[in-house]
Formats: structure tokens, sequence, C-alpha cells
């Protein structure tokens, strides 16, 4: 069980304690029973928060003019990055470019160049293990004859707006996995504890190394991995295979860093600089140790994720989020510090979500990250899949799962017409990215 699961438990099965209570040292909050008090309205479908004492109130939050030159902000995709109602990729591209947004992070798959790897290539992998030679000679293979087409069409769609990409790789989620033949046959999912850690290892730099060397000359920016630091929890949860590697922090680090260096390496011998980041979970509770130790592991930019109100629509967590976003950045030295996925979802009701506390949320949450030393925040979520991207055609949690808000991140509702931004309802906290674009880089 992991930290949503136990901190859903806790407030639903023991009266007066706070669900907060678990993150208190990093999200201050109101107190145990102002916090049962809005429980107990929201399950009644009724949207009255209570800030915590010195807060603002809804709709109070100051408009108060930029401190600070900022990078960009933008949306982070969730899912797959080709299956998305109603929108087609350039679609997707003008939207966020009108609207001011810089930024769009989706992720490169791992299966998504070579769905399955032969036994052949397996065999060729285990010799390129001590083989530098051979495998850079796989990698520029795989570059030009993997299966590229979609992610071709999306890096054209997005840079053809101007829109800067961050592209998620070697992320080792079970459904981005590829399949692998083994010598005796047999086909497997690949794991670090199912190939072995060294071959693993190979195998995502090879995967990793072919979309890096296709795509140099217009994405810049890479993240290797996806919130290492929480692999373990999710192992727990089945977005990657159970096993111990998974665990282990001397493994997680090592993946860091030999992605990173594919990544330098790959941007070294185009003579184009490439940068690379990883977001690290901060509802886990060792997240400052990874950040202190981020420049050993080879990575450019401080990335955080920020779920302050995954359970709960309220309070706001809106601050602490941005005291974290404070933090990471003296941690981080001189690297900059990314916000790269920032949720908070428009429902469940029952669970103090709605479209309204959506948009407030994040009218304050671009503000305060940018005036907390953020660079770029990225809102997550917001082109999203109905189905859910971890539960593939699943049923959707109900509302007392801890899970209850992912299918919900997007203040986007679509209809079931046409193609098109007439089929979609867009939701106030659009509006909100619009004016956080507007305010902090003005065109």
């Amino acid at each position: 069980m992991d930290i949503k699961e136990i901190s859903i438990l806790f407030s639903i099965v023991l009266p007066g304690v706070c669900a907060s209570s678990l993150f208190a040292a990093d999200f201050p909050v109101s107190s145990d029973a102002d916090f049962t008090a809005q429980l107990s309205g929201a399950r009644q479908a009724v949207y009255e928060p209570v800030m915590p004492a010195g807060r603002p109130m809804i709709g109070q939050y100051p408009d108060l003019p930029p401190t600070r030159k900022v990078e960009g902000i933008g949306i982070s995709h969730s899912g797959s990055p080709f299956d998305i109602p109603h929108f087609s990729l350039p679609q997707i591209a003008k939207l966020i470019k009108e609207s001011g947004g810089t930024h769009y992070r989706p992720h490169l798959p791992l299966n998504e160049p070579l769905p399955i790897i032969s036994q052949a290539d397996m065999a060729r992998l285990r010799q390129a293990a001590g083989n530098p030679a051979l495998l850079d000679s796989m990698t520029e293979e795989l570059s030009k004859n993997g299966r590229w087409t979609g992610m071709d069409a999306l890096v054209k769609a997005f840079t053809d707006e101007g829109i800067k990409l961050l592209l998620v790789t070697g992320c080792g989620y079970r459904k981005e996995a590829p399949l692998a033949v083994m010598e005796d046959g047999t086909v497997i999912q690949v794991s670090p504890d199912r190939l072995g850690r060294d071959l693993y290892v190979t195998l995502i730099k090879w995967l990793v190394g072919a979309g890096v060397r296709r795509y140099a000359d217009r994405v810049f920016v890479w993240q290797v991995e996806n919130e290492i630091n929480a692999a373990k929890n999710h192992a727990r949860t089945n977005w990657r295979i159970s096993e111990s590697s998974w665990g282990d922090k001397a493994f997680q680090r090592r993946l860091l860093r030999e992605l990173a260096g594919v990544v330098h390496n790959e941007g070294a011998k185009r003579g184009v600089v490439l940068r690379t980041t990883q977001n690290y979970s901060t509802m886990m509770v060792e997240w400052k140790s990874y950040i202190k130790t981020a420049g050993e592991d080879g990575i450019d930019i401080i990335g955080v994720d920020l779920y302050g109100n995954y359970l709960f629509g309220i309070p706001l967590r809106d601050a602490g989020m941005a005291d974290i976003v404070a933090e990471a950045k003296q941690l981080a030295g001189e690297r900059p510090v990314w916000v790269i996925e920032a949720g908070y979802a428009r429902a469940p009701l029952v669970r103090g979500f709605s479209p309204d506390s959506q948009a407030e949320y994040f009218k304050r949450l671009f503000d305060r990250c940018f005036r907390s030393g953020a660079d770029v925040v990225l809102a997550f979520g917001w082109f999203w899949n109905p189905k859910g991207w971890f539960m593939d055609g699943e049923t959707q949690p109900q509302w007392w799962s801890p899970m209850a808000a992912e299918p919900y991140w997007s203040p986007i509702e679509t209809g079931s017409g046409e193609n098109g931004k007439g089929d979609a309802i867009f939701h106030p906290a659009w509006s909100e990215l619009q004016k956080a674009a507007a305010k902090w880089l003005p065109r």
C-alpha cells in the first residue's frame, strides 16, 4: 500500500483524522477539525472551502505584477501521445500557441519505435553490453528504421508552431515496456529483474539513443525516466512490473546517469546542447535527497511534480506547492527548476473538486510557482484520454478510490461530434493558463 492509499484509508475509515496529516511537513493546511468539516461538506456536493488562517479566500488572490523573467508555460500530457479524442496533434499545438503556451511534454514510449524486440536483436544486445561500437551501430539502424511515423508527426506538429517539446524517454512503466523474444523462444515484457539489470540498461540505452539521435535537431530537453523516486510505489500499484529493482535507489540513480549520458553524448555528436531533466515526485518522503544528488546523476534541470490536492480538492494547497518550488530551487544550486507536472482535477465533486476550484487553484499556482523560482510550469493532463492512461480502458475509479481524480485532470470536456474545438467545453482553468501566459510571458 502506497502513501496515497494509506492517506485515503485514514481519511475515510478513521473519523477526525486529517488525510493531509501524512503530508504535514511539506503542505501547511488547516486544522483537522476544519478539514473534516470541509470534507463533510464536499460529500454533500457543496463546494464552500474554508481556507487556512492567513490565506486569502477564493477570489481574493492578489493580481501582482511579475517579479522575474521566466522561460515557459504549457501542458504536460499523459498516456499515449497519439490517443487524444476529438483533437488532432496540429489542433493541440495550435491551441497551446494561441493560448500563449510555449511548452508541451508528451512521452516517447520505449515500445514506440520497436514494439517487439526479436531474438536476433536480443542476442546482439547481449554482445553490445561490452561493445560500444556495436551499440552505436544498432542505435543508428533503429534511428532510421524504427516505427517513427507517429512520433515524426508529433514532433513536426509542435515544432512547426514554435512549441518547445520536452520528451519523456526511458520510462519503465508497464504500458510502455516493449516485448522481447528470449533465447528459449518465450516472449516477455521487459523489466530490470526479468532481463537482468545490465542487459536492461543496455536495451533502454539503445531505444533512448535512437529517439534522441532522430530528434536532436528539434527537441532540446529530454526527461530521462519518470518519477524515479516513486518507482517502488508505482510497482506496487501495477504501473510498473512489480520487482525489487524499482525499489533500489542505487539502481534508480544508475538509470538516470546512464540515460543522461546517452542524451548528452548524442547532443555532442550533433553539435547541439541537449539538456536532461527528471520529474521528482514531491509526494515521496525522500524527494529532497534525490535533488541533492541530481548533478551527480547527470540531470541539468530539476523537475518537480506537484499534487498537493491529489486526494481532496479542499483546502487549496497552492501555497504549499510554491513552498516546495522554493525549497527545490535552494537545493538545485545553479540548476533551473521546472514544474513538470502540476495537477488539480475538476471532479469528483464529492471529493471537493470542481471546475471553479480547479481554475482558482491554477490561477494561484502559476503565479506562486513563478514567484518562487520556477522557470517553466506545466499543467498536467490537459488533453486527456477519458479511458485513463493507467487503466487501458477498464472501468473508471469510483469516488472513494485513491485515484478518483485521475480521469479529471483536464479542464476540457469533449463531446461526440467531429474533431475540433467546437465539440469541446473549456472550463475556466483554461482561461487561467491564458492569463498566466499573457502576464508572465507577454508577446
